[in-house]
């Protein structure tokens, strides 16, 4: 697993730069410092010299009232406060609202090779979208080997060995109208609270290899519609050769595949000639769709076989009948059952 512990300012003004309409007032040769925290701050009492609580490695925001603050007081108080503020080697600055830096700021900013932005953003919607922008850059990341497609707007990521056929099957759902989104490097990483996400890198985004043509390039094969840039991680689908006592004939365990300590659904497709490997991963997408609806067809057929098998056998009555027959019981009565044409 790789982090990203910290993160230049100069990458922070090239990062998404429209959505923080940043610009650089002066920088100082300071814009290679690190900011290492994905909450800003905002200096209130610092201002006025009371630094002990000032982290110089989160961003430190201005707006419209420290900024009058400072216009507000005698420029001997002010310099006096931003003496100490500045002393504590902060990464960089941001005014809010378009807002010019009292003369006394912009000094001691030199000083101290504090590079000063601005933006026109209103304070509150400025921290709303660089809280968020930072948080993606300074979360945990990690390269996962596989592809991840979205399907039905569920985003599967197929796994298995190199030459399974995962881009093979990716390509088929391609199309049919679903979107790649990653092919072979899926670049990963989290979401607070808790969600993963995957996108492709740069240098592989929307281009897929199939083996005895080559690379492909999707966006100019199928359209911009066919890739998109990121997608959620809500399955994870294994392709492997698999025996038959190895998978789940009923699909009610519980299976996870933990990504940078996330457990993701585990669905395991084992390979035969001849299956339908892209019609068995749209049933995924479409059987999880019903998942987040509450309705889970697996678990409703177990307690339907396990009522049926307790009635038939006497062991228990109908309101407590799923809990006497364990998910393997159950599979093991199955195939006898079907054959005697006693489950419809």
């Amino acid at each position: 697993m790789r982090r990203d512990a910290a993160v230049e300012v100069s990458r922070l003004l090239a990062e998404d730069s429209a959505a923080l309409q940043l610009e650089t007032l002066s920088d100082w040769g300071g814009l290679e410092r690190l900011l290492t925290r994905p909450r800003i701050q905002k200096p209130g009492l610092a201002l006025s010299g009371f630094v002990k609580h000032v982290y110089a490695d989160r961003l430190q925001v201005l707006g419209l009232t420290e900024v009058d603050y400072l216009l507000s007081i005698g420029e001997t108080e002010a310099r006096a406060g931003l003496e100490a503020y500045c002393k504590r080697k902060l990464a960089a600055m941001a005014l809010t609202r378009g807002l010019e830096p009292p003369p006394p700021l912009m000094e001691l900013a030199r000083e101290h090779g504090i590079p000063v932005l601005r933006t026109p953003l209103m304070t509150s919607s400025f921290i709303s979208r660089v809280t968020r922008r930072l948080e993606e850059l300074l979360s945990p990341r990690a390269n996962i080997h596989g592809v991840l497609v979205d399907v039905l707007g569920v985003g599967l990521l197929l796994i298995g060995r190199s030459g399974v056929g995962k881009s093979e099957a990716a390509l088929d759902l391609v199309l049919r109208g679903h979107r790649l989104v990653a092919d072979d490097v899926v670049e990963v990483m989290i979401r607070p609270p808790d969600t993963i996400w995957g996108a492709a890198t740069q240098l592989h985004q929307h281009h897929m290899e199939i083996r005895g043509m080559g690379i492909l390039n999707i966006t100019h094969l199928f359209g911009v519609a066919a890739v998109r840039d990121n997608k959620k991680i809500e399955v994870v689908v294994e392709l492997s050769d698999l025996h038959e006592d190895d998978y789940d004939r009923l699909g009610t365990e519980n299976n996870n595949w933990p990504i940078l300590g996330v457990d993701i659904p585990l669905v395991r497709i084992p390979l035969r000639a001849g299956r339908n490997i892209s019609s068995l991963i749209e049933v995924v997408a479409r059987n999880q769709i019903l998942k987040f609806r509450g309705i889970d067809s697996a678990r409703e057929f177990q307690e339907k076989i396990a009522t049926h098998i307790a009635m038939t056998t006497g062991t228990a009555t109908p309101s407590d009948a799923p809990e006497e027959a364990s998910p393997r019981q159950v599979s093991g009565q199955i195939t006898g059952l079907v054959s005697l044409g006693e489950v419809e």
